[in-house]
């Protein structure tokens, strides 16, 4: 929308404006408008002209622009005439002995009174306040049959016209194209001024946060509708008012002359508890004002909810599918397709193996391959969670339900799988507590959260995962059998790495191509390497540990090739501390029952400390680097290390 101006205009002004309004036309448009000297009917249509919203800035002359200025809220610029512009005006207007008469309808101009004391003539200065005075004016001069120069501007100049005497218009073409370039100027930095305070407003209207402005006298200038909503004060019975008697808990009138703000308060404002941000409004080191920021307590605990379940949420999908899981040997062919039967169910699948094996990309497979594809995939590992956090993680808690506890509680994970999958990786960790609780889950499908009075029903298919004999715990005592059957109704076995190497590499294709295709084409030849350095080695931490040596031959190869692949492999595995292959026993899972023989469970137990001691000896002590080759993470190591009483 392009600036507008209107020029109130009046006979010869007219005249005038549409002579150089051509000039300002490109960056404005002028308008103009005809009054009369009737000022009551000339300030109903500029009224009606300011309602219409569509003027930027008025301009007129004289008195008219006097009057408008009074009764608009709108800018109005009035067309002046410089002390210069009069005395040339005067002297060219005088050709002989003529008196001059500056006939004007507005108050006495002091200027002109200032120019009479050096012109060696005399000049009249008449200051009329209506048409009749100005009628009666010219008709006594008429009687006076005197010489006479009439100075003046649209009426004045008229009145002589008609009275046939000798008149000059006062208002030059330059000093109504000053007039009008001046108004096109403020109409401009008005239309920014409003655009900008618009902004505020809309900032202000549609903001979360309460605001609350007062001005240096402690009076109310903003008050937003989010300190309405907060505050349960209109606006309208705010603004206007002192802020002690609106919202005296406030105090904000005392920043005003403190001019100490104040941060994160916990104020309350009619019964409700609200934080509260102060700070004084300091201009060019005076104090003009205070703003006070409104946030309610309640407000904030729901929103600190609701990011906290979106970013849960974000997390919670599954990405894996079976067409990711790499091998082509019979073992893992034939566990593929297990995996792919039990997708189709949605009874509880309990799947077994050695770290690294795998399970949570399987996991993740059955879930993408059933008709909880697209729900939400919640993965815990039950070991890495304290026990004294593990249940709350689990099953959630409510409000107060123990010291620190966020208000309005908090979902578990299984709330969180609601419609979908959850999988609780090292299920054979959890205590006696957690066992009774996750048996009741299985059995009634429903949850009650810690310090919870209610149940919550939730459908929720439950995938488990261990690398231990759960049934020699059962008959040790330390896991609960009904708990060993609800979870072992579709049991999984992967196979470890040694029992598929044929698989290493197509592995470690699929790892390198991932990270540096380059290096994938020589892949065959890698294992080759890899497997004649290590002919007999177990590979304890599976395909987490082939990952391992993988990053190293990508970390080392600057420049590979055929000729120098076995040089590279001597220095990764040399590196590694793979010189003497750990030779570790088979672990036999009954393919029936999917666990361990329990009658290997302290050959087992032996054979862990073993390969533990074996793997500290290799890395010489070092247990950060022990856990890695282990593929186990170092709290489990230390954990193995302190049950094992080595």
């Amino acid at each position: 929308m392009s600036l507008k101006v209107v020029v109130v205009s009046w006979g010869q002004l007219t005249n005038v404006v549409r002579e150089v309004q051509s000039q300002v036309s490109r960056e404005a448009q002028i308008e103009v408008v005809e009054g009369l000297f009737d000022q009551q009917t000339t300030l109903e249509m500029a009224r009606q002209i300011e309602a219409s919203g569509e003027v930027d800035v008025f301009v007129s002359g004289g008195g008219n622009a006097r009057m408008l200025r009074e009764n608009l809220t709108t800018p109005v610029v009035a067309v002046t005439v410089s002390g210069y512009e009069m005395l040339k005006t005067i002297l060219q207007s005088r050709t002989g002995d003529e008196t001059v008469y500056f006939v004007h309808f507005s108050e006495i101009i002091h200027e002109l009174n200032d120019l009479k004391e050096v012109l060696p003539f005399p000049v009249y200065q008449i200051a009329l306040k209506t048409a009749a005075e100005g009628e009666a004016f010219f008709n006594e001069l008429s009687r006076q049959k005197r010489q006479v120069v009439i100075v003046g501007a649209s009426l004045a100049w008229d009145l002589a016209q008609r009275h046939d005497f000798k008149a000059v218009y006062i208002y030059s073409p330059k000093a109504v194209l000053e007039a009008l370039e001046r108004a096109v100027e403020l109409a401009r930095v008005r239309r920014q001024e409003i655009e900008k305070t618009q902004r505020i407003q809309a900032i202000l209207d549609f903001t979360c946060d309460g605001i609350i402005a007062c001005d240096q006298r402690g009076i109310i200038t903003a008050f937003n509708p989010a300190a309405e909503m907060i505050t349960g004060i209109s606006s309208q019975g705010a603004i206007g008012r002192p802020v002690q008697e609106v919202v005296p808990s406030l105090k904000l009138e005392e920043l005003i002359t403190s001019e100490q703000a104040a941060f994160n308060q916990l104020e309350k404002i009619n019964d409700k508890e609200v934080m509260v941000n102060k700070v004084p409004v300091i201009v060019r080191g005076e104090p003009r004002g205070a703003v006070a920021t409104l946030h309610d307590i309640v407000t904030i605990q729901k929103a600190e909810y609701q990011i906290r379940l979106k970013a849960r949420r974000e997390g919670l999908e599954a990405k894996t599918t079976f067409a990711d899981i790499v091998g082509e040997s019979q073992a893992i062919k034939k566990t593929i397709a297990q995996a792919r039967q039990y997708a189709r169910s949605e009874a509880t699948v309990l799947i077994m193996g050695e770290t690294g094996t795998g399970k949570e990309l399987f996991a993740q497979a059955i879930h993408n391959a059933s008709r909880r594809q697209g729900q939400p995939f919640v993965a815990i590992n039950c070991a890495a969670v304290p026990e004294n956090l593990l249940e709350s993680e689990l099953f959630g808690y409510e409000e107060g339900a123990f010291t620190g506890a966020r208000k309005k509680g908090k979902p578990g994970l299984f709330e969180l799988a609601h419609g979908g999958t959850i999988f609780l990786d090292e299920i054979g960790d959890i205590s006696p507590a957690i066992q009774i609780k996750l048996l009741r889950v299985l059995q009634q499908k429903e949850i009650m959260r810690v310090g919870g009075q209610h149940t919550i029903p939730i459908d929720v298919r439950v995938i488990a995962a261990t690398n231990r004999d759960l049934l020699a715990a059962v008959r040790e005592g330390t896991f609960r059998a009904d708990l060993y059957y609800r979870l072992n109704v579709l049991p999984l076995y992967l196979p470890p790495l040694r029992e598929r190497k044929e698989d290493i590499p197509v592995l470690l294709r699929d790892m390198l191509f991932k990270a540096n295709r380059a290096l994938a084409r020589y892949a065959p030849v890698i294992a080759r390497e890899i497997l004649n350095h290590l002919p007999a080695y177990s590979w304890p931490g599976n395909v987490r540990e082939l990952q391992n040596i993988a990053e190293r031959i990508m970390a080392l190869a600057s420049n590979i090739s055929e000729n120098n692949i076995k040089e590279l492999i001597d220095m990764v595995i040399q590196g590694g501390g793979y010189e003497e292959p750990l030779r570790v026993k088979t672990l036999n899972f009954s393919s029936s029952a999917g666990v361990l023989k329990s009658d290997l469970r302290k050959e087992v137990v032996n054979l862990e400390k073993e390969v533990i001691l074996e793997t500290l000896r290799q890395t010489r002590g070092n247990k950060t680097r022990a856990a890695e080759l282990l593929g186990i993470s170092r709290s489990t190591l230390w954990r193995k290390l302190k049950d094992g009483n080595f």
